[in-house]
């Protein structure tokens, strides 16, 4: 039906290797190339999509002997590279084999690593590790290939039904994060949240992260900028069997893509020094104002102020204990009989001490504090907290106010006051 007969595709050994190049922009290099197999029809020499050509394996029990025969090949065609001390080969391993073979047995990957005069200490393996069943199989295996000198990566990270407790538990060289989770994502929050996730897992295990599926310059720069150690896509390469030609490539659209990285860098820098320093005149403008105002008037003059400004989503104010004094004031005020029952405002009385935005202001006694971003659960938008301490009448309280951040081309009316 496929025009090709797969267990002939591997007693003739017709399988030839296409290399796909992974960057490093730190170091402004191509630093491993991933070995792509495809199959070729003997009588007419087309090529066969490996998608295909894995299925038919599978459909005729052969799938261990084809997966071994593209490693085979791909590690005998990485020999002409294998010179340059500095490349890493990444070559595929269908990690289903994996509840198929005796997991204490002879290590194919090292063998035909053995016959083609590379070192393991040059060679990535890559499994997909939501496509073995038993854990013990995927822990034994990785230690064992690590044990050998193998780098050793968890591909497709984020697609299918990754579990977070066997990436723990492996302890892999390199996490590839799905091209489903870094297409498209520059304006998509939540799905940046996943991947700076994914990262900082990564670094706490001993990690490194590859993007894979990488095919525009928005998305290469916002891995980038979340985090991400290495780079692999068309917008870099397509698979090709000539590695000088793939080097040729690379260096120019690395050089392109580190300057815009280096604009965009720049451009968030300079954007978030203009958005504090307007957030924090809000705030020392609000302090004086509260200052001087009665307690009695205190909710209807927070109440003003936040009605005339769109950045601000929310207002309270706590004694110095970390206590709420009054109602919070916000846009969003959702009554307590509302549907959301869960996000109406705090109101008085309510304990905010183990909040960052009071302890933290608190226990390092400086007089501001300026939270990392969140989710507003009040509106969904990405917000920032910002505390002050001040003195009123003799005592201390702290005012925090909800920022929305400001997107790149959000305009903010910088000569606003209260």
């Amino acid at each position: 039906m496929n025009g090709f007969n797969i267990r002939e595709i591997i007693e003739k050994e017709s399988v030839i290797t296409h290399f796909q190049p992974i960057i490093s922009l730190k170091e402004k290099r191509v630093v491993g190339i991933e070995a792509l197999s495809r199959g070729i029809k003997p009588v007419c020499g087309s090529i066969i999509p490996p998608s295909v050509m894995f299925e038919s394996a599978k459909q005729n029990n052969c799938l261990v002997e084809l997966d071994r025969l593209c490693r085979k090949k791909a590690l005998q065609n990485f020999r002409e590279f294998a010179q340059n001390e500095d490349l890493i080969l990444f070559v595929n391993l269908d990690a289903s084999i994996l509840d198929m073979i005796e997991i204490n047995g002879k290590s194919w990957t090292k063998s035909f690593a053995d016959e083609a005069g590379i070192d393991c200490s040059m060679i990535a393996i890559e499994i997909v590790e939501s496509r073995v069943e038993k854990n013990e199989n995927l822990v034994h295996f990785v230690k064992k290939h690590k044990d050998y000198g193998f780098f050793v990566t968890l591909d497709d990270f984020g697609a299918y039904h990754s579990n977070l407790d066997r990436i723990v538990k492996s302890k892999p060289n390199i996490i590839k994060i799905d091209r489903s989770l870094v297409a498209n994502m520059n304006n998509d929050y939540y799905q940046q949240s996943i991947v700076r996730s994914i990262i900082e897992l990564a670094r706490k295990i001993g990690s490194l992260t590859l993007a894979e599926g990488l095919e525009t310059e928005e998305d290469v720069v916002k891995c980038y900028e979340l985090g991400v150690d290495l780079f692999q896509g068309f917008y870099f390469s397509q698979p090709i069997t000539d590695y000088n030609s793939i080097k040729e490539s690379c260096d120019e659209e690395i050089e392109k893509i580190s300057k815009s990285i280096k604009v965009h860098l720049n451009g968030i820098i300079t954007r978030k020094q203009q958005q504090h320093k307007h957030f924090e005149a809000i705030l020392d403008r609000l302090v004086d104002e509260i200052r001087t105002s009665g307690s009695a008037a205190e909710t209807c003059f927070l109440q003003e102020v936040i009605d005339r400004h769109l950045e601000i989503e929310k207002i309270c104010i706590l004694d110095s204990e970390g206590i709420q004094t009054a109602q919070a004031v916000s846009k969003n005020c959702v009554s307590k009989n509302g549907f959301h029952r869960l996000y109406w405002p705090s109101t008085e009385n309510v304990d905010h001490s183990l909040k960052d935005y009071y302890y933290f202001l608190m226990r390092l006694d400086i007089k501001k504090f300026y939270t990392d971003p969140f989710m507003s659960i009040l509106s969904g938008r990405l917000c920032r907290t910002m505390s002050s301490r001040y003195l009123r009448s003799g005592r201390e309280e702290v005012v925090c106010i909800d920022f929305v951040e400001a997107k790149a081309d959000m305009n903010i009316n910088k000569s606003s006051s209260l």
